[in-house]
C-alpha cells in the first residue's frame, strides 16, 4: 500500500517510509550537533547509505529536510514533555517537571542544551525560515506549559488573576536561557538557578 508523504508529495512504500524516517533521524544528529549549514545532503546521504537521487526522492530540497528535522526534534521533546504536563495538578508537580529537566541535563554525557533552540538559533534568521516551522514548535511547547497552568488555576491552585500564557511564556524563556549557559559553561548551575526562580515566581501565585 502506498502512502503520500505530505512533506515531499512522493508516494512512499511502508518500506520507503522507514529510509526516509531513517535519514530525518540521522540529518537531525548531525545538524544540532554541528550546524544546519555545515552539514550537507551528500554528508547525510553518506551516512545513511543513501545516494543522491533516493535523497532527491525523499526529500525535494535541503530546506524540506531541515523542515523535517525540525518537526522531529520537536515531536521528540513535546512528546517527552506532555507525559510530565499533563500530570501537573500542584505548583509542588511543576517543581517535579523541572527537577526532572536538570537531572536529565545533569547526567546527560555532555551538557548540549536544547536541541530545538539549537536549530532555532542558526535558522531563525534565515530567510522563509517561516516554513521550517520555527515559530510553531516553540508556540506549541508554550502551550503545553500554558495548558498545565491553566488547569492549576482552574482548579484553585493559582489565583484568578494568574495568567497562565504569560508565565507559561515566562517558564518557558527560563528554561531556554538556563539551557543555553549550562551548554556554554558546561555546568548544571545555571539551569538549575533559572528553573527555581521561575518556579518561586509562579508560587507567588498560589491560590492558597
Amino acid at each position: 500500500m502506498l502512502e503520500v508523504d505530505e512533506g515531499s508529495q512522493r508516494s512512499l512504500t511502508a518500506k520507503g517510509r522507514a529510509t526516509r524516517q531513517r535519514i530525518i533521524e540521522v540529518a537531525s544528529d548531525l545538524m544540532v550537533v554541528r550546524g544546519v549549514a555545515a552539514v550537507t545532503l551528500d554528508e547525510v546521504g553518506l551516512a545513511t547509505s543513501t545516494s543522491k537521487s533516493q535523497m532527491y526522492h525523499y526529500f525535494a530540497s535541503k530546506d524540506d529536510l531541515v523542515s523535517c528535522v525540525v518537526t522531529y526534534v520537536r515531536d521528540q521533546i513535546l512528546a517527552s514533555h506532555a507525559r510530565m504536563l499533563v500530570e501537573v495538578t500542584s505548583i509542588d508537580d511543576v517543581q517535579r517537571w523541572a527537577h526532572a529537566i536538570i537531572e536529565f541535563q545533569r547526567y546527560s554525557p555532555q551538557l548540549s542544551g536544547c536541541p530545538l533552540g539549537t536549530l532555532a538559533s542558526e535558522l531563525v534568521n534565515e530567510s522563509g525560515s517561516e516554513h521550517l516551522g520555527i515559530r510553531e514548535s516553540f508556540y506549541s511547547w508554550e502551550s503545553l506549559l500554558e495548558d498545565a497552568l491553566r488547569r492549576l488555576r482552574d482548579a484553585g491552585e493559582l489565583r484568578a488573576d494568574a495568567n497562565p500564557y504569560r508565565l507559561a511564556m515566562a517558564t518557558l524563556a527560563s528554561l531556554q536561557g538556563g539551557l543555553l549557559m549550562s551548554k556554554v559553561l558546561q555546568s548544571v548551575t545555571p539551569l538549575t538557578v533559572a528553573l527555581d526562580a521561575a518556579v518561586s515566581y509562579l508560587r507567588t501565585f498560589s491560590g492558597d
